[in-house]
């Protein structure tokens, strides 16, 4: 291995950021594996958040019943932003409201639930592409070793 220390630290930083993203990865599909059982809408409340002055998202605040017990949860799309509340508000008419929604649910924790079910590709792409460069990294350092030396 290069013994330089910048390059070690450099190493270090890769490697940090390397498991950052893969424990954000692991993180998500964790959660997303969890909600495998689906059940019907009781009832649905579409909301606006404000998330910045120019920046308003969608929020579903939605009820579901299992046998005699009824379970609340709440979605945003946080990907879905919009310029004004009156955009938003648009979606949620046109588009949101007209969907037929069902909700994913964790069977053996009902409170855990979802409108949404989407896997976690771009942060599972991300960490396999940081993991590839970390260690052509590492390889790189003992190959300039190898060839100082």
């Amino acid at each position: 291995m290069h013994k330089n220390l910048l390059w070690q630290a450099f190493l270090a930083v890769v490697f940090l950021i390397t498991l950052w993203y893969t424990g954000t990865a692991a993180y998500r599909y964790y959660f997303y594996s969890r909600l495998t059982e689906r059940a019907p809408l009781v009832s649905i409340q579409w909301n606006v958040k404000e998330k910045a002055s120019d920046q308003y998202i969608i929020e579903a605040s939605y009820r579901f019943s299992l046998g005699n017990e009824s379970y609340f949860g709440t979605t945003t799309w946080p990907n879905d932003t919009f310029r004004n509340s009156w955009a938003a508000e648009m979606a949620i008419k046109q588009e949101y409201s007209q969907k037929p929604w069902k909700i994913w649910f964790d069977p053996s924790n009902p409170n855990h639930s979802s409108l949404q079910k989407r896997f976690p590709f771009k942060e599972s792409i991300s960490a396999g592409f940081l993991w590839i460069l970390f260690f052509y990294f590492f390889w790189l350092g003992f190959y300039v070793a190898k060839r100082v030396d």
